[in-house]
C-alpha cells in the first residue's frame, strides 16, 4: 500500500503534455525489454526430459515430493514461519524469530498427522534454513546421548530432551584446542568418596568456546573432558552437566557462561563460552554406553578405542549430506537468475539483449556446479547408508570393524565437500553480478550459514590427514600381503599407465573417466607412501603433509566420481530414456571438468597426453551446449520451494525485478526519508543551501 501511494503521488505531478512527449522514448525502451516471467516459462518448455520424474527420483518417490509440498503449504500458511523481512532483522530479532520457528515445529508436525513425524520435523528444519539456538540440542546433544549413553541414560534423558524440559548443547571446542581432541584441557576428576566427578577448567585456554546454543539458550551441555581416575588420564569422554537453572535461566554456581559475540554470519545462533570452577556432577553424568567408571573408580574402556568418536563421525557425515543441499540452493538461484538476466547489445534477430546464461563463461561456471550438486546428492546417499549400516551393526552385534573406513571416509568427504560447496556458493554469487551481493538474493546468508562447515568439527587439512593415515595403513597392509582391501581402495592394486579416453574409449565413457580418477588416486597415494619409507605415520604426515593432503583429496574425488557413476547405472530401470540421457551428460560433465580443472595431475606422469587434454576441453564445450536447453528443468528437479530459497533472484516464477523493488520498500531504513542523525549531522549543513531553477 505504501509503495502504491508513493507511485500515485509521483504520477500526480506529471501533466499530459509531458507524458505525450515521453511516450515515444518509453516505447523504444519497452520494445527491447523482456518479461523475465515469460523468459523462464519459455526456458522450461525447451526441456528434453520430465523434470517432475527426475524430482521424484532424487527425493525417493512421488509420495515424498507430495509430502514436501504439503509441508511447504503448511509452513507458508502460518505467520510464525514467515520469512518476510528476515534480511532486515537485527541479531536479537533474528535470534527470537528463529527460536519461535523451532518452538512452533512440534505443533506443526502434529497437524500433518503423518506416520513418520521425525521425518516431517527434519524437512521442516531444512525449510526454515536458519541455524538457531536449538540446532545443537537437536543435532548433537540428543544424538550424543543416543549414541554414547547406555539404555538407562537414554530412557532418562531423551524424553526430557524431546519435551524441552532441558535444552542441551555440545561443548567440545575450547579456546586453545579444536581439531586436536586429545589436547582438550577441561578435566573430569573422579572422587570415589562421593561418587562424583569434578568438572574443572584449569587454564584460560580450557574455556569452552564456540558451542552453538551455549551463549543464551542451553540449560545443559554434553561436556567433552579429560577423565582422571585414580590419578590416571583416560582421555576425552562425554559428561552431561547442567549449567543453568531451569526456573530463572541463571548460571549455576561454578559456571561462567556467555555469548562470544557477532560472527561473520550465523548470528541467529548464540555461540558461547563456558568455564567450570570445580563443578561436581554425579558418577552417572558420564555417558557410559561404551566406557564406564565403577563406583570404586575402576575404569572400564570401550571395546574399540575410538568408538567415542561416534557423535563426531555422525556430524561429519551430516555435513557431507548437507553439502548437496546448499550447493543445490546456490546453483538454483544463480541459474534461474542467469536465465532471465539480459546483458549485451541488442541482438539483430531477436531485438532483445542476450541472456547471461548464453555466455560460455557463465555456462562453464554454473553447469559444472550443477553437475557437482547431483554428484554430491549421490555421495550424500552413499554416506548416509554407510553411517546407518555401521550404527546398526555396532548396536546389534557390537561389530565395530567398519569404524576405521567410516571415520576415514567421513573425515575426507567432510573436508572435500565443504571446501567445494563453500567455493561453489561464492562462484554462483559472482555470476549474478551486483544484484547477487544484495541480502535479498540469498547468497549472503547461504554462504555465512555454510562457511563454518569448513572449520568446525575439525580443520579440513587435518581431516585430510586422518584419511591419509587410513590410506597409508591400507597401502602398507596390501604391500605386505595382508588382508583384502575395501572396494573403495581396490585401485591401490595398480593402474594402467595410459588413459583410454579419446583413444580406445569415448570421451563420454563414464567407466574410463572413473579409471582416470582411480589412477590419479593410486599414483598420489603410492608416491606418498614410497616417500614415507619406514617412517611412522606421525612423522610422514609432518614431513610430507602437502603430498598426503593431495592424495586424500584425490581419493575423495574418486569416491565421489565412482559413487556418481554407480548411482547413475542403478537408476536406468526407474526413469525414461530422456532422463537417463540428461543424467549421463551430467555424469560426464562432472568427470571431465574435474579432470580439466586439475589437468596437471593427469599430465604429470603421462596418463593423459596433450591431445587428450585438448579433446577433453572441447568435449566439455559440447556438453555445455547440450545441457543449456535443460538448465531450467534441471534446477526445477531439485524441488526447492520458494519458501526454502527465500531469494528475490531465484524464485520459481522468475519475477526478479518486481520482487527486488517491492521488498526493498519494506526495509526499515526506507521508512523515513531523513537518515539517522539527520537533525544533528546533516540538517545544519543542508539547511544553508537554497536552490531554484538552474540558469546553466
Amino acid at each position: 500500500l505504501r509503495a502504491h501511494e508513493r507511485r500515485v503521488a509521483l504520477m500526480s505531478h506529471v501533466d499530459e503534455r509531458t507524458r505525450a512527449l515521453q511516450a515515444p522514448s518509453s516505447a523504444v525502451i519497452v520494445a527491447s525489454t523482456s518479461n523475465p516471467v515469460d523468459d523462464l516459462r519459455r526456458e522450461r518448455a525447451k526441456a528434453s526430459f520430465n523434470a517432475r520424474e527426475l524430482e521424484a527420483l532424487l527425493h525417493g518417490g512421488a509420495d515424498m515430493v507430495h509430502l514436501r509440498r504439503r509441508i511447504a503449504d503448511v509452513m507458508t500458511s502460518q505467520d510464525v514461519f514467515s520469512k518476510r523481512g528476515k534480511y532486515f532483522l537485527e541479531r536479537d530479532e533474528l535470534y527470537k524469530s528463529t527460536l519461535a520457528k523451532y518452538l512452533a515445529l512440534p505443533k506443526a508436525v502434529t497437524s500433518m498427522k503423518e506416520k513418520d513425524p521425525i521425518q516431517v520435523a527434519r524437512i521442516m528444519r531444512e525449510f526454515i534454513d536458519e541455524p538457531g539456538g536449538l540446532d545443537l540440542h537437536l543435532g548433537m546433544f540428543i544424538p550424543t546421548i543416543q549414541g554414547q549413553g547406555d539404555e538407562e541414560q537414554r530412557k532418562y534423558w531423551i524424553p526430557k530432551c524431546v519435551k524441552l524440559e532441558c535444552i542441551g548443547t555440545y561443548a567440545q571446542t575450547e579456546l586453545g584446542h579444536g581439531t586436536y581432541l586429545r589436547g582438550l584441557e577441561t578435566t573430569a576428576t573422579y572422587d570415589e568418596s562421593s561418587e562424583e566427578f569434578i568438572i574443572h577448567s584449569p587454564t584460560l585456554t580450557s574455556t569452552k568456546w564456540w558451542p552453538g546454543g551455549l551463549g543464551k539458550t542451553s540449560t545443559h551441555a554434553v561436556v567433552m573432558a579429560r577423565l582422571f581416575t585414580k590419578g590416571k588420564d583416560h582421555g576425552v569422554h562425554p559428561f552431561i552437566v547442567q549449567i543453568r537453572e531451569n526456573k530463572n535461566h541463571e548460571p549455576l554456581p561454578g559456571c561462567t557462561i556467555g555469548d562470544i559475540g557477532n560472527k561473520m554470519g550465523y548470528n541467529a545462533v548464540d555461540n558461547g563460552f563456558l568455564r567450570f570452577d570445580h563443578v561436581r556432577v554425579p558418577r552417572r553424568a558420564m555417558l557410559m554406553g561404551h566406557s564406564k567408571v565403577e563406583a570404586d573408580g575402576t575404569y572400564i574402556p570401550a571395546p574399540v578405542a575410538k568408538v567415542s568418536y561416534g557423535t563426531m563421525v555422525f556430524i561429519r557425515s551430516d555435513i557431507v549430506m548437507n553439502a548437496a543441499l546448499f550447493m543445490k540452493k546456490a546453483v538454483t538461484i544463480a541459474i534461474r537468475y542467469n536465465l532471465v538476466r539480459r546483458q549485451s547489445n541488442v541482438h539483430p534477430n531477436s531485438g532483445k539483449e542476450c541472456q547471461v546464461i548464453d555466455y560460455q563463461h557463465s555456462q562453464r561456471t554454473l553447469f559444472p556446479i550443477l553437475a557437482k550438486a547431483f554428484a554430491f546428492h549421490c555421495t550424500s546417499d552413499f554416506m548416509r547408508r554407510m553411517y546407518f549400516e555401521f550404527q546398526k551393526k555396532s548396536r546389534k552385534d557390537q561389530d565395530f570393524s567398519a569404524l576405521p573406513e567410516l571415520h576415514a571416509t567421513s573425515s575426507g568427504l567432510k573436508a572435500y565437500c565443504s571446501w567445494e560447496t563453500k567455493d561453489a556458493i561464492e562462484a554462483c554469487r559472482l555470476t549474478c553480478g551486483g544484484h547477487g551481493y544484495m541480502a535479498l538474493a540469498g547468497f549472503g546468508t547461504t554462504f555465512a550459514s555454510y562457511a563454518p562447515n569448513v572449520t568446525y568439527e575439525g580443520d579440513n587439512n587435518v581431516l585430510c590427514l586422518q584419511t591419509a593415515r587410513y590410506l597409508l595403513k591400507a597401502y602398507r597392509k596390501m604391500s605386505s600381503g595382508g588382508e583384502s582391501l575395501p572396494s573403495a581402495l581396490s585401485y591401490l592394486h595398480g593402474s594402467d599407465s595410459q588413459s583410454q579416453l579419446g583413444q580406445g574409449a569415448s570421451l563420454r565413457d563414464e567407466n574410463a573417466i572413473v579409471d582416470a580418477y582411480a589412477h590419479r588416486a593410486w599414483r598420489l597415494v603410492t608416491d606418498a607412501a614410497r616417500n614415507a619409507g619406514n617412517m611412522s605415520p606421525d612423522d610422514t604426515m609432518r614431513e610430507h603433509m602437502v603430498s598426503w593432503i593431495k592424495a586424500a583429496k584425490a581419493h575423495c574425488a574418486f569416491v565421489i566420481m565412482n559413487t556418481f557413476v554407480q548411482e547413475y547405472s542403478d537408476v536406468h530401470q526407474y526413469v525414461k530414456a530422456e532422463t537417463i540421457a540428461v543424467l549421463h551428460r551430467l555424469v560426464i560433465l562432472h568427470g571431465l571438468c574435474g579432470m580439466d580443472d586439475t589437468m596437471g595431475e593427469f599430465l604429470e606422469d603421462g596418463y593423459i597426453d596433450a591431445n587428450q587434454a585438448a579433446g577433453i576441453r572441447e568435449e566439455i564445450f559440447r556438453l555445455l551446449a547440450e545441457i543449456r536447453p535443460d538448465a531450467a528443468a534441471l534446477v526445477d528437479s531439485f524441488g526447492l520451494h520458494d519458501y526454502f530459497l527465500n531469494s528475490a533472484l531465484g524464485a520459481k516464477d522468475g519475477d526478479v525485478y518486481r520482487r527486488l523493488y517491492e521488498q526493498v520498500q519494506e526495509a526499515p531504513f526506507n521508512q523515513s526519508h531523513q537518515p539517522p542523525g539527520y537533525a544533528e549531522l546533516l540538517k545544519p549543513k543542508l539547511s544553508k543551501g537554497t536552490f531554484g531553477v538552474s540558469k546553466l
